[in-house]
């Protein structure tokens, strides 16, 4: 019976996959992968986009949402939903009919965005002639704020700077904080830190300022280890389950496992497209089933194993990791004691990186994506082979 566990992995992303597929009639979306995604300014996208590529230019118009995954990303055109995006490097200069949700290294946005803006990254930048309707929510190191934003901005980060209109409050936690000249806050101003905001001549506050000091050091202290236990142990029991899930799965298929680890790296954006789709994609194709094709107890299955295949999702992307930073001090090899090494290593950083504030999240669902992805894009790139 062991013998079958990969199979039935394999049987859970197919099976999701050709549910999608199936109900295509009634579930309208456009998933594309490839090295590189183009879409011109003439051209007119009346779905959802689901994208995984190494590079992604969508200069055109998206009348749905846009879910991508790649190395850069950059919109120009028009979105008339939201936009989720993982990338390295993200450049939004177009307009976005809802809400923005972006991670990355380097995020530039100067485009208009009629909702929120939910952003997590090294680097990010709000350009003069950006234009948020609603709330911005940030967490990164370096943050520069010139464009307008009608709502609150809230969250924080390492050195952040404010020099235009903000039409509600400002919440922040900040080392370094800087209202320009050119800022005019009409809500209240409250920053927790260290250091005391430095406020250019003529900058407008209509609201109260208010620092507030980090809290006492032994009540501090105490919270944040509290925290950190709980976390570690969480992230500890997590850890132990997906090993072992993971061991079983190389004892009986280790050179299965190695193919669909290897997919992540030799064909990145399919894996990261494929995924998107899987997982944003299956449960919305769940409940039209349930309503519309054959009935009730098929689309909790497909719920059912759409939630195990998330769970697995990790354990390919754990031996992809260990493997690659093995690789750099030994030769690696296709054997079960170093496979097992490879990913407990993998998931131990996983686990570690999952802890880092705001990031862990965006950092989580890459995971998934690409874990998703790898199955079905090995699948495709060895059917030549079978062919």
């Amino acid at each position: 019976m062991m013998k079958h566990f990969l199979n039935i992995l394999t049987i859970i992303l197919i099976t999701t996959s050709l549910i999608l597929f199936s109900a295509t009639t009634v579930l309208a979306f456009d998933a594309r992968s490839d090295d590189t995604i183009n879409i011109p300014e003439k051209e007119i996208t009346n779905d959802d986009l689901y994208a995984g590529a190494n590079v992604i230019t969508i200069d055109g118009t998206i009348n749905g949402d846009v879910w991508a995954a790649a190395r850069t990303i950059s919109i120009g055109g028009l979105v008339d939903n939201s936009v989720m995006a993982i990338a390295q490097t993200i450049n939004i200069s177009g307009d976005i009919g809802h809400t923005v949700r972006v991670a990355g290294e380097t995020i530039n946005i100067s485009g208009d965005i009629a909702g929120d803006l939910l952003v997590a990254g090294n680097k990010i930048t709000i350009a003069d002639n950006a234009h948020i309707k609603g709330d911005l929510l940030f967490g990164g190191e370096v943050i520069l704020i010139n464009g307008i934003v009608d709502g609150d901005i809230k969250e924080g980060g390492g050195d952040i700077t404010i020099g235009n209109k903000v039409g509600g409050d400002i919440i922040l936690e900040v080392s370094e904080l800087t209202i320009l000249s050119t800022a005019n806050i009409r809500g209240n101003l409250t920053y927790t830190g260290e250091n005391r905001a430095v406020v250019q001549s003529g900058a407008q506050i209509n609201g109260i300022t208010t620092h507030k000091l980090s809290e006492a050091k032994e009540d501090q202290s105490e919270s944040f280890f509290l925290t950190l236990l709980s976390s570690i142990k969480t992230k500890l029991i997590g850890f132990l389950m997906a090993l072992l899930a993971g061991l079983l799965i190389i004892l009986i298929a280790p050179k299965q496992l190695a193919s669909i680890a290897e997919s992540i790296s030799s064909s990145p954006g399919p894996s990261a497209g494929w995924g998107a789709l899987l997982l944003f994609a299956t449960p919305i194709a769940a409940v039209v089933i349930c309503i519309t094709i054959i009935g009730l107890p098929v689309g909790l299955i497909t719920l059912a194993l759409w939630g195990i295949s998330i769970y697995l999702a990790q354990i390919p992307v754990g031996l992809f990791l260990g493997r690659w930073i093995i690789s750099h001090f030994r030769d690696v090899e296709d054997n079960r004691g170093i496979m097992i090494g490879a990913l407990a290593t993998g998931l131990i950083i996983l686990k570690l990186l999952s802890l880092i504030p705001h990031l862990g999240f965006f950092i989580g669902l890459a995971v998934v994506l690409f874990g998703l992805g790898s199955l079905i894009a090995n699948i495709r790139r060895q059917k030549p082979e079978i062919n």
